[in-house]
């Protein structure tokens, strides 16, 4: 280990190995080095890691030694520099293989083996070696050898098809988000692998596609293709673009001084904030007070809304808006956020200083928890410890280090289990991404049991609905299978069914005295108690984490308030859109050059957190193995999502700026999406370099527009026209000829694919990603898959979805051994049901 490990963190003692060379795999080491790896950072002689080359760079100088990109992602890691195609390197690197847990790489599929470094020779090294491969389609299938890009993973995979105004162009997520979270899949996959590593004593290789993490995501992807299942229809094109004017009231509006987003979701909210905005006009808070707002008065009302929102500053209007429990927040700037009063008190950020890029300030933990993040060490300079490595290599280190976890249930030997078999998990999250981080851990093998209250809408669907009702929704009908929400609304919605498999489901009423004694006899017997409510909730309740640790010391609590337990806006209402915007994301999104209120719903936050919850989940079960001991585990979800815009925070400080609004553009790539002849189809292609655009001109033929992009320096000058033109060509051509030409050349290209055109996808069904299951109360359907896959353990995908109250003989009989008759007294009182009555 390296000198510097002071503190012992969660994984003191871990060793991974870093072979990836660009934002999603060194995130997913990032992850692991924060909270005590030794992650050594094997990186290319002379030029090392693409994301070195990349910016932002102090006043726009290439440096490779202060890429903001770098400097973020390789916090708390070693680098030493290895010839990959020298038999000498790689015969050290297999020496490293022999005393390390797991190793990371991001090559093209096949690479390794090319080398003569593929998984067999490394596990013949080291039979107990996690392996994490990361690539865009995966390591199998049609599309393995594909070339994309960030724009084109997001065109393939995430919910571009439907962002954006249906008018306009298909608009991508800003930034690297897509990458943040194909390397948050990959850390969960790696820390899966080990757990099932300590367990049964064997190694793993893990496929990480990164179009399948985007179609698993909770940014609505995952929903919209159930609902294609359920109901054969997409998502319709500019669902999310802004002010949208259907049955929800949310998107970005110009305040006085900047942006603020608002998300009203329900009646109750609607009405405060009639309230708030028609003071003193007694005549429009008549009118829409208590009311749904109609077609035909929209523009009205916008133009309203509009106006009153321009006139104020947007913290007022924040401020305001909390006040009266409203969700609206204001659109902070890089340079807000760093100076903001509640990160600041809670010290979301950690200065630390570099040998050449100086003091920064840099994100901080992304969940707190005993033992958990530190920032030891700043990003290293090329090759800076290759002396140190290769010291540590001649000594008498063990070829594998011993482990020091036991899993009490393990059974050594196992070839294959699931890596969280025989860990109970009680289940009170609500709406979407604390559910979709369940999800990911029941895929695991955990027992997860999700405790209902029938007295309230559990699912996001009410007893009432029916085919009647939906018929003015439009999309939202979709949700149901064939568009009948009838029988029981509450199991057979999307918006639920996504993230419901492999759970288990009992009814629980906790405000009365049968439900708390219920829930708490239950929370004894179990591993991990995971929420998302709101600050304050379980207190009421009684069933604080202090109490909840008194009673079962080797539980581990998970709280996920979104700006955390503390700090000034600690209580802020909102949902993934609101606090995207309080840490800097929404003011980069939009179309390129316009403001940030042409940006559609961009839910990130909602794909970010679940996996990351999930990871921050098996790290605590991790340190519990170590010690004994359980916890709290504080997931504040705004700073797990803040960490998906770390350079842009180092960028502000090096050089004075906030980000533009690039919409589906590059700063360093040609790239976009295009028209093609086929009605509102579009493709994603993108030029990284010299080969890619000679690739295109060869394709294009005798042009003479075509000389205005033969250097990355003119690329960038030329954006503008060079895109122009390229529209032209490819508008005129199917976009089966142009994606067939691109692919051939290997330039980065792909369809902005539908709901409907990825469940016919050769590629997602030679993987056999969509998994058709049966339930009696929805019928048989195709269900979006995992978001990752393993040899070596198994991963879990059974039934589809608990039907409400499903499980509820076996929890209190089973599990708490409620006799017949008292089980009985309890369901004629209707405490305990297999119907939820709202």
């Amino acid at each position: 280990m390296p000198p510097d490990a002071e503190t012992t963190q969660v994984f003191s003692g871990m060793r991974v190995l870093d072979l990836s060379r660009w934002v999603a795999g060194e995130f997913a080491t990032k992850l692991l080095a924060d909270f005590g790896a030794d992650v050594i950072k094997v990186e290319k002689p002379r030029t090392g890691s693409l994301t070195r080359q990349w910016g932002p760079f102090p006043k726009d100088v290439r440096d490779p030694e202060c890429s903001a990109l770098f400097l973020h992602l390789n916090t708390n890691k070693r680098s030493i520099a290895l010839d990959l195609t020298s038999a000498e390197d790689r015969e050290l690197l297999l020496r490293l293989v022999a005393r390390s847990d797991a190793l990371v790489e991001s090559f093209r599929p096949g690479q390794l083996e090319r080398l003569g470094i593929g998984p067999d020779v490394l596990h013949a090294a080291n039979p107990r070696l996690v392996i994490a491969r990361i690539s865009a389609y995966g390591q199998d299938g049609p599309y393995r050898d594909r070339e994309a890009t960030g724009l084109v993973l997001q065109a393939m995979g995430g919910p571009m098809h439907s962002t954006g105004d249906a008018h306009r162009a298909p608009q991508r997520k800003p930034g690297n988000l897509e990458n943040y979270s194909i390397g948050r899949a990959a850390a969960e996959a790696t820390l899966a692998g080990l757990i099932h590593t300590r367990r049964a004593g064997t190694g793993s290789i893990i496929d990480v596609s990164g179009q399948e993490v985007l179609l698993s995501g909770g940014d609505r992807r995952a929903s919209y293709l159930l609902a294609a299942s359920y109901a054969a229809t997409d998502a319709p094109r500019g669902i999310r673009s802004a002010h949208r004017g259907q049955s929800k009231f949310t998107g970005p509006f110009k305040a006085k001084d900047g942006y603020v987003v608002i998300y009203i979701t329900n009646q109750a909210f609607w009405d405060r904030f009639v309230d708030l905005i028609s003071a003193p006009n007694s005549d429009f808070h008549q009118k829409y007070f208590g009311k749904q707002i109609m077609l035909e008065d929209w523009q009205e009302f916008r133009k309203y809304v509009t106006d009153w929102f321009a006139q104020r500053p947007k913290v007022q209007v924040m401020e305001d808006g909390e006040a009266a429990r409203i969700p609206v927040t204001a659109f902070l700037e890089m340079h807000e956020l760093l100076a903001h009063p509640h990160f600041r008190e809670r010290g979301a950020f950690v200065a630390a200083d570099h040998p050449a890029a100086g003091t920064l300030e840099y994100i901080g933990a992304p969940w707190r928890m005993v033992n958990g993040y530190r920032l030891r060490h700043t990003a290293p300079l090329l090759d800076q410890h290759s002396i140190q490595i290769r010291a540590e290599l001649d000594g008498n280190a063990p070829a594998t280090p011993p482990s020091t976890i036991s899993w009490p249930s393990a059974k050594p030997g196992t070839a294959s289990r699931a890596p969280l078999e025989g860990i109970r998990i009680v289940d009170l999250t609500v709406v979407w991404a604390g559910p979709g981080g369940t999800a990911l851990l029941g895929d695991l093998g955990a027992e997860v049991i999700r405790i209902e209250g029938n007295n309230r809408i559990a699912r996001q669907a009410s007893a009432r609905q029916t085919k009647e009702s939906m018929a003015t929704t439009g999309y939202s009908a979709a949700m149901f299978p064939d568009r009948e929400p009838q029988p029981r609304p509450y199991d057979r919605s999307a918006i639920f069914n996504w993230h419901s498999r492999n759970k288990l489901a009992a009814t629980g009423n906790l405000e009365t005295p049968e439900g708390h004694r219920a829930i708490i006899e239950l929370i004894k017997i179990s591993d991990v108690f995971i929420e998302n409510n709101s600050n304050g909730t379980l207190e009421k309740l009684g069933l604080g984490h202090e109490r909840l640790l008194k009673m079962n010391p080797r539980l581990i609590v998970v709280r996920m308030p979104p700006m955390g337990m503390t700090g000034p806006m600690s209580t802020y209402l909102g949902y993934g859109p609101n606090f995207n915007a309080l840490v800097g994301i929404a003011a980069m999104d939009g179309y390129e050059g316009e403001t940030p209120d042409t940006a559609g719903d961009n839910y990130h936050m909602d794909e970010a957190t679940p996996t990351g919850v999930a990871i921050a989940v098996l790290a605590a079960l991790w340190d519990r193995e170590r010690t004994g001991q359980g916890g709290l585990v504080e997931f504040a979800q705004s700073e797990n999502v803040m960490q998906d815009i770390g350079e842009f925070v180092l960028d502000r400080q090096l050089n004075q700026r906030n980000p533009g609004v690039l919409g589906n553009t590059d700063p360093y790539l040609l790239q976009d999406v295009f028209p093609c002849r086929e009605d509102d189809r579009w493709i994603a292609i993108s030029i990284r370099h010299d080969q890619d655009w000679a690739a295109l001109r060869s394709l294009i033929g005798a042009a003479d527009w075509l000389a205005d992009g033969d250097t990355a320096e003119l690329r960038v000058r030329n954006s503008v026209p060079l895109r122009r033109h390229l529209s032209d060509w490819t508008r005129d051509r199917s976009s089966e000829t142009v994606l067939a030409a691109l692919h051939a050349q290997a330039v980065p290209a792909g369809e902005v694919m539908s709901e409907l055109r990825l469940l016919g996808d050769p590629h997602l069904a030679a993987r056999d990603w969509f998994k058709l299951r049966f339930h009696p109360n929805v019928g048989t359907h195709r269900y979006p898959g995992h978001p990752w896959r393993a040899q070596g353990f198994d991963t879990v995908f059974g039934r589809p979805v608990p039907a409400f109250g499903e499980d509820n003989e076996y929890v209190y009989k089973q599990l708490l051994g409620y006799s017949d008759a008292e089980y009985n007294s309890q369901v004629e009182r209707r405490l305990i049901s297999d119907e939820q009555f709202s």
